[in-house]
């Protein structure tokens, strides 16, 4: 057979797998709703111009084409940055907060491998126009149960401060290419990359081993206290502080066995300002999701506010669930009927006016292959004509059930 490729960094989702990852988001979407967060939807394409305002340097690796006049469009590499533009033009007559969710795909070359695609899906949310340890413990815990609504087990979630690690380079003297080269072997985890730069550093060696030290921190509620023995100032400190604050607060929704410090998180993204998060979960090698609280993006679209989200890719969500012993669906109301489309017509379209999913098959179609067929979508009933009844069977197996027409209807009806 001829195989025809998609391209590099997208993959093809089958139905059981998309059936899977639909309930999954719609389990992450009734906790959104639940904390009053509303549904925005934004273009797949961005003017290159406007998300140029976000001053973001990994845009600059972005999917781009050409409109028919000529401008260039980028396919949006992540959704925080649209949404920032989409509250401060089309919601500029409305006062804050606002609590956003999406559900998006986004795009962003990259090397495939397991859990990295350059389309990936995503569910996430921002909060927008309030900025307190009360807030950010709010969105931490709408990240920790949607995870938990979702069924996964084995998560962490890793909280660090970048105003905690920034206030120390700045009071080290560390800047402009240094710093980036510092932000980006953090951002990679390449702990090796990172003591190479620091190595090199024209500082103090107090500072080096501040520098290493702070990014070595990483445990339960005690790394808060070991973190004092690095505090260069009011900065730092009060963001200790937030962090002590914040944990609390998160405490208090039962989320607390959750958090793990880890001061040296920073992420790819520049425009975060205060905390940072990612959740890490069992041992899959990458994050399932992330995010953080920027306080400067929107004021660069001309409407300063504070604001914080976070972002769960699906499909990493997915994976680890999956390793975990795969999604736990809820059982169907659907059947799969024989002569459906002709000889059992009638009942067909009754079932389905009562709620029940009907799989129609041919009325030549054997028990066999209709079980087959009924296991293969995922469906758990046949129902067969028989004379002026019916047969009714689990494909499980076991003896079928004869009934009339209005006891399939009664006993298949979605109450």
């Amino acid at each position: 057979m001829k195989i025809t490729p998609i391209p590099s960094g997208t993959k093809d989702i089958l139905p059981s797998e998309a059936i899977e990852q639909r309930w999954l988001e719609s389990r992450i979407r009734g906790v959104f709703d639940s904390f009053g967060y509303q549904e925005v939807i934004t273009p797949t394409l961005e003017m290159e111009s406007a998300m140029d305002v976000a001053g973001e340097k990994r845009f600059k690796r972005s999917f781009r084409l050409f409109d028919e006049r000529g401008e260039v469009l980028i396919m949006r590499p992540e959704m925080t940055t649209p949404i920032a533009r989409l509250v401060s033009t089309k919601m500029a007559d409305r006062e804050p907060p606002f609590r956003l969710s999406y559900f998006a795909n986004s795009y962003r070359p990259t090397t495939p491998q397991r859990g990295r695609q350059s389309e990936f899906y995503q569910a996430g949310l921002e909060l927008i126009g309030l900025e307190s340890p009360a807030v950010d413990a709010e969105v931490l815990a709408v990240l920790c149960q949607a995870l938990t609504a979702c069924g996964l087990e084995e998560f962490s979630v890793g909280l660090g401060e970048s105003s905690f690690f920034t206030a120390l380079l700045e009071s080290a003297g560390v800047n402009g290419e240094n710093r980036e080269a510092i932000f980006d072997a953090l951002a990679e985890r390449d702990l090796v990359k990172l003591s190479s730069v620091v190595a090199g550093l024209d500082i103090s060696d107090d500072d080096r081993e501040a520098i290493l030290g702070v990014t070595r921190l990483r445990g339960g509620s005690e790394v808060l206290i070991e973190a004092h023995d690095y505090v260069r100032g009011p900065a730092m400190e009060e963001a200790l502080k937030r962090l002590a604050r914040t944990y609390y607060l998160v405490s208090r929704y039962g989320f607390a066995g959750r958090i793990l410090f880890d001061l040296g998180i920073l992420s790819d993204f520049d425009y975060y300002t205060g905390i940072v998060f990612e959740v890490l979960s069992g041992e899959l090698g990458f994050p399932v999701g992330g995010g953080g609280r920027y306080n400067g993006l929107l004021a660069r679209y001309g409407r300063p506010e504070p604001a914080v989200g976070f972002a769960i890719s699906l499909d990493r969500l997915h994976i680890a669930i999956t390793g975990q012993g795969g999604v736990s669906l809820p059982d169907s109301p659907g059947i799969a009927l024989v002569g459906g489309f002709d000889l059992a017509l009638d009942l067909a379209m009754k079932l389905r006016e009562k709620g029940v999913n009907v799989m129609a098959l041919p009325e030549d179609m054997d028990k066999d292959a209709a079980v087959t067929a009924a296991t293969s979508a995922g469906i758990g009933r046949v129902v067969m004509p028989d004379g002026d009844q019916f047969n009714l069977f689990d494909t499980c197996g076991g003896k079928g059930t004869k009934a009339k027409i209005e006891d399939i209807i009664d006993t298949m009806a979605v109450k």
